[in-house]
């Protein structure tokens, strides 16, 4: 069996994925963060390998998917399509998935788009980019990065894009760096200076101008996602200390009534309480699955 490969799409991306655990066991597909994230074996501590088939993507110009960082042909409705394409390339007839942060609103619109596909969903971290949540969440990093002494880049996302886009590399390492360290502040997490100065190499200002490019087409977000549904396989794993993780869940419970486990932790998945959740959560799901 093949354990990874590049899918070529229609359009001139070549996604990048990687499969591990059991052949036969209940198949699943992760769904990194980001936008402008990737995928890393790191994430299989969410999954017992002996009970899942599990995929491991890199999102259209993320990680190791070429053109890397590029922005042509790269929207939320197009990663949707991946996914869709990618489970019939892989030939699975049904998929559960784990999103994550960013990796939970393509989740919940694969399940829009292809009900009949999915068998269960889990959402870590959940982020809905609804106007009012994009709005804040932007106010908050401008402010942040207003904050911030002894610099000289502007003070909004979209100032910072254009340097990303059009400056020279000195400028766009900057940039990068700036942006950075204002979400790094906003999410509670820290790096070292020199660690993060070792971080901001070409392929990470290339992951950053992705995640501003959604950021500034505001995600992508359209009049019809006011009226999603999610089906009833579905499960929330949220961190109480992650305020635009809340009001996404909020937006989500105005719709229908969902399963939901709040722990005390904040936006990063990794933290030990939802590791340990989304862990055991996706190993009792199994175990209760039917046989099939």
């Amino acid at each position: 069996m093949v354990r990874n490969g590049y899918y070529p799409t229609d359009d001139g991306h070549h996604l990048y994925w990687e499969r591990y655990g059991t052949p036969g066991g209940e198949p699943i597909f992760f769904l990194h963060g980001g936008p402008g994230g990737r995928s890393n074996r790191h994430h299989l501590e969410f999954f017992d390998e002996r009970c899942f088939d599990i995929i491991l993507f890199d999102q259209r110009g993320c990680g190791r998917s070429l053109p890397q960082g590029e922005l042509q042909h790269n929207n939320t409705w197009l990663c949707v399509q991946d996914i869709e394409a990618l489970r019939q390339h892989l030939g699975f007839e049904k998929i559960s998935l784990l999103g994550v942060s960013w990796g939970t609103w393509l989740a919940i619109q694969y399940q829009q788009r292809h009900p009949e596909a999915v068998l269960k969903t889990t959402l870590v971290s959940v982020f809905v980019p609804f106007a009012a949540n994009v709005s804040a969440y932007d106010k908050a990093l401008s402010d942040g990065l207003s904050a911030m002494p002894h610099e000289t880049c502007a003070a909004s996302a979209e100032a910072i894009y254009q340097a990303l886009n059009n400056g020279c590399s000195t400028q766009q390492r900057h940039a990068a760096l700036h942006w950075l360290r204002a979400a790094l502040q906003l999410n509670g997490q820290s790096m070292p200076p020199g660690a993060l100065e070792d971080f901001v190499d070409d392929d990470a200002v290339r992951g950053i101008r992705l995640e501003l490019h959604y950021h500034v087409n505001r995600y992508f977000f359209s009049v019809d996602d006011e009226n999603l549904s999610l089906n009833a396989d579905t499960l929330v794993i949220q961190g109480v200390k992650d305020t635009f993780g809340l009001s996404s869940l909020r937006w989500l419970r105005e719709r229908q009534p969902i399963h939901c486990r709040l722990l005390h932790a904040g936006h990063n998945a990794f933290e030990l309480p939802v590791l340990k959740a989304v862990h055991l959560s996706l190993k009792r799901a199994y175990a209760q699955a039917p046989a099939t």
